[in-house]
């Protein structure tokens, strides 16, 4: 678990120089300019090494996952940025769903297949993800959009993970790449 100065720390560690007189901000790399446009960030999201979904592992209850029994976090702590402006290289309507725990695209009518049955429910922040841009020491990117369940998922594997809509994830649209705690 992060303190409040470990969470500073990590915004600083990101930021190469803030100009003043002009307002220019230059930064270390273009997660933190996501992070810097938004109005927070919210840590504790995880991969879920079963079905590969990006889960938060805030509560005591993991959630429902697809691959069965609840989600097992693995590797890197998450810090995602919310609260601010869709940029082109960042897209809102990503939430957390209530039921499962997972995060999934809230911008379709569709609201994708949940593992705790039914479609999945919004609640919480409004996350503003950045896709498509070169990755850092602090980011990792292939976290992608399953076209079947609608959940943020690792790409980075062969296997995909198990998908609440039957099968495997299938990755579609951008390419995430999502800040992380070092």
């Amino acid at each position: 678990m992060y303190d409040e100065f470990s969470r500073r720390q990590f915004l600083k560690a990101s930021v190469g120089f803030i100009g003043g007189a002009t307002g220019t901000v230059l930064l270390g790399d273009f997660s933190t300019v996501v992070l810097a446009q938004s109005s927070g960030v919210q840590d504790r999201w995880r991969f879920c090494r079963k079905c590969q979904a990006m889960f938060y592992n805030g509560y005591d209850t993991k959630g429902a996952c697809a691959a069965g029994g609840s989600h097992e976090g693995a590797g890197f702590e998450f810090a995602l940025p919310y609260g601010g402006s869709p940029t082109p290289n960042a897209q809102d309507n990503w939430r957390f769903c209530r039921k499962c725990q997972a995060m999934f695209f809230n911008g379709y009518p569709n609201k994708g297949a949940c593992p705790a049955g039914g479609t999945h429910k919004a609640a919480g922040f409004n996350f503003v993800l950045p896709h498509d841009i070169p990755p850092t020491s602090t980011t990792q990117e292939e976290w992608r959009f399953c076209g079947k369940c609608q959940v943020m998922f690792y790409n980075g594997y062969d296997n995909t993970g198990a998908c609440a809509a039957g099968g495997s994830h299938e990755g579609a649209g951008y390419n995430f790449v999502l800040p992380h705690y070092p």
